[in-house]
């Protein structure tokens, strides 16, 4: 016989910064039904509502900006004049939104909100008189207090913001995190778990081949992926998977596999199923990479303040190194392919999923 539950409504904003943490916001949300199966969610976002569907069961989708957080113009650089005038454009929040979003989240019951690094859910929280847990490995305004050094226009911004996220219940920080608080709930990387395991994965991709494979994956943000010719040429030995790219699932050579944003193989799935990882060193990538323990060859942002905090847990807690950026788009990174593989991982403890810890937070907070 199965069992009935009635609903309980939570409500998730999650930041519009790309696929990370909207994916660390999917493996908080997926714990938190797995200890509450009564649970469901009302998600703002605009992040595309496919992506949710591929952890979360029970939600439905509002689309919402939440936040700019940075304009980027690819992957790794950051476009700082447009993000200067969008955050002119929304900063501070319009009083008229933020009573319309709090008046939803009274008609669909919501009993507390989640926030991924979306300053606007906290905002909304606070107006329709509900607690608020904020997650992060960063916050806005810590990120613009950084850019604030070169450009001052920011700290305007991050004096806003800062008061914001000080309104939030809960505060929770996820390893690795750039700005640890003594106030604040630390829990472990918090990653998405695979669905299958590498055998599987492997077969419903269509490596028929014993050779090893590469995933490359740059994250949500739409980025170009010139050297794809030279992957047959030179390492034809080698099954390459790329993720985010083309409209469809193609074969463009015997041993180059592309992969739309919106695929049916699942982001932790990749991962586990390659023998090293290529890709932009983002958060959701990295607490994936680690708990999967899969080698990874990164590329960073050299300009954004982020970078410290995630290399240095990279160098101390995975397999791997560190790739050039200006060597990207040249694919003169792809001479450390070989080298990539050839890395002895190290044997290391598992530890448990942040997002285990997170929902019980979450929890707990239903409870009283």
């Amino acid at each position: 016989m199965v069992k009935q539950y009635s609903f309980r409504s939570v409500a998730l904003f999650v930041t519009s910064h790309g696929f990370g943490h909207a994916s660390r916001a999917c493996a908080v949300a997926k714990a938190l039904t797995d200890i509450r199966p009564e649970v469901r969610f009302e998600i703002f976002s605009s992040i595309p509502q496919w992506y949710f569907s591929g952890t979360v069961d029970d939600f439905r989708f509002h689309q919402l900006n939440c936040d700019s957080g940075l304009v980027q113009h690819d992957a790794l650089n950051t476009d700082i004049p447009g993000t200067l005038k969008a955050l002119a454009d929304e900063i501070p929040f319009k009083s008229r939104q933020i009573n319309a979003l709090a008046n939803k989240l009274t008609d669909t019951h919501c009993e507390l909100v989640i926030c991924d690094i979306a300053p606007m859910g906290i905002a909304v929280a606070q107006a329709a008189g509900l607690p608020s847990v904020l997650i992060e490995n960063f916050t806005w305004d810590w990120i613009y207090r950084s850019l604030a050094q070169g450009h001052p226009a920011f700290l305007t911004y991050a004096d806003e913001l800062e008061q914001i996220f000080a309104n939030a219940k809960v505060h929770i920080q996820a390893t690795p995190m750039c700005n640890p608080a003594s106030s604040a709930v630390h829990v472990n990387p918090i990653a998405r778990a695979p669905h299958q395991n590498r055998d599987n994965t492997r077969k419903t991709l269509g490596l028929v081949r014993n050779c090893p494979m590469v995933f490359l994956t740059m994250g949500g943000v739409p980025q170009e992926y010139p050297f794809v010719s030279r992957l047959h040429r030179d390492f034809s030995t080698i099954d390459f998977v790329i993720a985010g790219i083309g409209s469809k699932k193609e074969w463009v050579a015997p041993n180059v596999l592309l992969l739309p944003a919106n695929s049916d193989h699942y982001h932790p799935d990749l991962i586990t199923a390659a023998d090293a990882v290529i890709g932009k060193a983002g958060y959701s990538t990295i607490a994936e990479i680690y708990h999967s323990q899969v080698r990874f060859g990164y590329f960073v942002r050299e300009d954004y303040p982020e970078m410290q905090a995630l290399v240095n847990f990279l160098q101390h807690n995975t397999d791997g190194f560190l790739l050039s950026a200006q060597d990207y788009m040249s694919g003169d990174w792809l001479c450390e392919v070989e080298n990539l593989l050839a890395v002895q991982p190290a044997c290391r403890q598992q530890t448990l999923n942040g997002s285990l810890q997170a929902a019980q937070l979450v929890s707990e907070l239903l409870s009283s």
